[in-house]
């Protein structure tokens, strides 16, 4: 078994300092090893989420269970051990006709994250959550036991697994059921508009899309906030042909902070006036579509050594104008800047005890870190505990425990399933400052 002794753990989007050891398990017995000596452990795949939701001073890296295991093509029923990353699966399974049923903004992530993390994306107002498409979880929970569950066999369980952050155990397999397609093509329309307002009858109005998404410049221009609206669907033109030549990602090979007020001032002005002279409706590759960010390998290092923190909350769909028009506001008489916002519908929430989306509206920010921000987003938190929302777990560095319990009043359910199945110490950074450990 690999281990590495450690100072400092990167996130996706900053780094953390102290003194940790990373082990890399080829096996199950050299997990339960590693369980019965520690007295707190966290599970990690990727180090796709944001903040510190998989950093603790003893990580379990899911690097070698990295398996496909079995296809049942003609069902689209995939198991997969929890390391594989979502690039490995659509590589396999899209020339056969099929693609994941739902996926988050970047393809790195992996299964373990996805199922930990309970992800959503660019389909949520039609096919909700990750674990809406799980059709069996393998998980070891203690030293001694394994357990295979669905959403009937054990409900407790599966409800804190999917968006529990990892707190239940260590995710060994997955079975997951894919979606039918005809292309690997998405067949798209994009809308732009000056007026905020518009954007959400825009999501309304192409509802019945299978995906959408919109860019929003959260700098007020002319008393208003500009939009891209993106939406599509899978085309029917029966090719699931990959490219000869993979594209070229492109390289941030060291820390330069690039991005700050001026930069995103002008990007954001830039890309807007682009987008205007861009095709409005037409075809594309699935992969530009769902994943643009991930042509840019380690973009997080245009933010600088001190990286950077995204902040996504979601608003119920009756006041969500109201409240993310207020927000916005504030932010702008703030004199911060975010260098990326994206808003997307979401559908009904689900039963999952800290998952994430309810039925609205989510914007996603992205903040260069200063000293003002964590007090910046303090504030916008009361906002958004205002007006009824959340904020979403995987994105999160910087919520307390008084504002966690408000936000997921479900969150006992946890440390109920924790108790009755005598789940062993799994406690990251993250569940240790929000309190939902005991």
């Amino acid at each position: 078994m690999e281990f590495i002794n450690l100072n400092k753990v990167k996130s996706w989007a900053k780094e953390y300092n102290g003194d940790y050891s990373m082990y890399f398990p080829k096996d199950i017995e050299d997990i339960k090893s590693l369980i019965s000596n520690n007295k707190t452990i966290i599970s990690a795949g990727g180090f796709r989420s944001y903040g510190d939701s998989a950093i603790s001073n003893y990580i379990i890296n899911s690097k070698h269970f990295n398996k496909i295991i079995d296809f049942d093509e003609k069902n689209g029923i995939l198991k997969v051990q929890s390391g594989v990353n979502l690039d490995q699966l659509i590589n396999f399974i899209v020339p056969k006709g099929w693609f994941l049923s739902v996926t988050p903004g970047t393809k790195y992530a992996t299964v373990g994250g996805c199922i930990a993390s309970d992800v959503h994306g660019k389909e949520h107002h039609k096919y909700g959550c990750f674990s809406e498409c799980l059709q069996k979880i393998k998980l070891l929970i203690n030293e001694n036991e394994i357990v295979e569950f669905n959403k009937k066999s054990h409900h407790d369980l599966f409800c804190a697994t999917c968006g529990g952050m990892g707190l239940t155990g260590f995710i060994i397999e997955a079975e997951i059921k894919c979606k039918k397609i005809k292309s690997n093509q998405i067949q798209f329309k994009k809308i732009l508009s000056n007026r905020l307002e518009n954007i959400f009858s825009t999501f309304e109005k192409y509802h019945d899309y299978d995906y959408s998404v919109a860019w929003i410049d959260t700098i007020k221009n002319n008393g208003d906030y500009r939009s891209i609206f993106n939406c599509g669907n899978f085309s029917n033109n029966l090719d699931l042909s990959f490219p000869k030549k993979k594209r070229n990602n492109i390289n941030i090979p060291f820390k330069i902070k690039i991005i700050n007020k001026f930069t995103i001032k002008f990007f954001n002005k830039f890309y807007f006036f682009l987008n205007k002279f861009t095709k409005k409706s037409g075809t594309i590759f699935f992969d530009k579509f769902f994943y643009p960010l991930d042509k840019i390998k380690n973009w997080y290092r245009l933010y600088g050594k001190n990286g950077f923190i995204q902040y996504q909350f979601v608003i119920p769909k009756s006041n969500s104008i109201q409240a993310i028009t207020e927000i916005l506001d504030f932010i702008n008489t703030s004199g911060v800047f975010s260098s990326l916002a994206v808003l997307k519908l979401h559908s009904k929430e689900n039963k999952n005890y800290i998952s994430f989306p309810i039925e609205g509206y989510s914007l996603a920010m992205d903040f260069p870190i200063s000293n003002k921000i964590s007090k910046i987003l303090k504030k916008i938190d009361e906002l958004v505990l205002h007006h009824g929302g959340k904020i979403y777990l995987t994105k999160d560095s910087i919520l307390d425990e008084n504002n966690f319990k408000k936000f997921y009043p479900n969150h006992g359910e946890v440390k109920k399933v924790v108790k009755k199945y005598k789940i062993s110490k799994f406690n990251s950074f993250q569940s240790l400052r929000i309190g939902i450990n005991d």
